[in-house]
């Protein structure tokens, strides 16, 4: 017999799709997947070496739970030279990958009952992770013509006395949306007054092609400290398959969040703390080659999307998905999704699980010349309904 909190939560569509894809391929079917929620890039090397060195020197017994000192030190420099933030070790706790990070500080921070604005679209799990919290999920609806910028005057409204606080994602998972700094001060400075506080998943932050990026955190003391900013080295390092994740903020919430993984998960792979290590403080060109290459690839499918019929989009500005309305099709997104997979072999994501029916994600983590063929076969499947 299932526990009855199991019955409000849904399954990942994502995973859903993306093993669907595999399997296909798998049986020698020709998939362009756009579904991936990865880069498509290899580890570097210097990260590989480091977590082969860590087994050759026998690293590979517990840590503490929370992640070894020199990595959350790494940590720590790594978010003051990128984003001008100072924390302490101590206001730090590595994860088993940023999602990991997410349901910790939900747990550490939502009282059964307790509401958890969430911009919509939005990342499929912060739902079900509200859920599992025993909370509730309130969907704070954003538009395309405003290119999914959250609005801080229709968000008032939403927020009462049962609000415990906030996630924001930028740039965005499914849209691609970096919200602007005028964007989050007028959203941070109402979540400030109303004594609430605010989730900043921030993965995909050195993923940003147009204009700068701007970190919650860094909007002023008082925001800060009702923050709690999330991040790790799955999405800038090529590395999502290591599990290394981060949260940092406030050392007691920060501390509460490691008891509790003491008595879950205890501390992330120790092997995989040292390559995260390596990441941290090698040379960050990789991170910014990756960048350009997304950003090339971005330009790529939106120049190409302009000439299929009867879809529309905002242009992502990070991250690598492009959320696209595919409603004037005449499919809903899982109907648009199943087919495209069955008659073109394309794989994308239906948009349900993100909040929206009406749109699908694209995701150019693909090779330009998957996107070309992608490009051509979406646009002969969208042709023929």
């Amino acid at each position: 017999m299932l526990a009855q909190r199991m019955e409000k939560v849904q399954p990942s569509a994502t995973l859903k799709i993306t093993a669907l894809a595999r399997q296909l391929k798998a049986q020698g079917a020709p998939v362009v997947n756009w579904a991936a929620g990865e880069p498509d890039f290899d580890t570097p090397e210097p990260i590989k070496q480091a977590a082969l060195a860590a087994i050759r020197e026998g690293f590979t017994k517990y840590t503490p739970t929370t992640g070894i000192p020199e990595l959350k030190e790494a940590i720590a420099r790594r978010l003051k030279e990128d984003r001008g933030l100072i924390y302490e070790p101590a206001q730090i706790a590595v994860t088993c990958g940023a999602k990991h990070a997410l349901y910790n500080l939900l747990q550490v921070l939502v009282d059964p009952g307790q509401e958890v604005l969430i911009p919509s679209p939005y990342w499929v799990s912060y739902p079900e992770m509200v859920r599992l919290a025993g909370g509730v999920p309130v969907e704070v609806r954003t538009s395309p013509q405003n290119g999914f910028q959250i609005q801080a005057r229709e968000l008032e409204p939403l927020i009462t006395a049962q609000t415990a606080g906030l996630i924001l994602n930028s740039p965005c998972n499914p849209t691609g949306t970096v919200l602007s700094r005028a964007t989050l001060s007028a959203v941070a400075c109402l979540m400030r007054e109303r004594g609430k506080w605010i989730i900043s998943d921030e993965i995909y932050s050195a993923l940003t092609f147009d204009g700068a990026f701007t970190s919650v955190p860094s909007l002023g003391a008082d925001v800060y400290a009702k923050t709690f900013l999330v991040d790790g080295v799955s999405k800038a390092y090529a590395m999502t398959g290591w599990r290394i994740g981060f949260m940092a903020g406030s050392a007691e919430v920060v501390e509460a969040a490691g008891r509790l993984q003491d008595h879950s998960t205890s501390n992330p792979s120790s092997i995989s703390q040292r390559a995260a290590l390596a990441a941290l403080t090698q040379d960050q060109d990789f991170v910014r080659q990756m960048a350009r290459e997304f950003a090339a690839r971005r330009d790529r499918l939106v120049e190409g999307l302009k000439k299929i019929p009867r879809l529309s989009w905002v242009k992502p500005s990070g991250a690598f998905y492009c959320f696209v309305d595919v409603s004037q099709t005449g499919l809903a997104s899982n109907a648009f999704c199943e087919r495209l997979l069955k008659e073109v072999h394309v794989a994308a994501i239906p948009g349900e699980s993100f909040g929206w029916d009406t749109h699908v994600r694209l995701s150019f983590a693909a090779s330009q010349a998957q996107i070309e063929e992608g490009l051509a076969r979406l646009d002969r499947f969208v042709r023929s309904l």
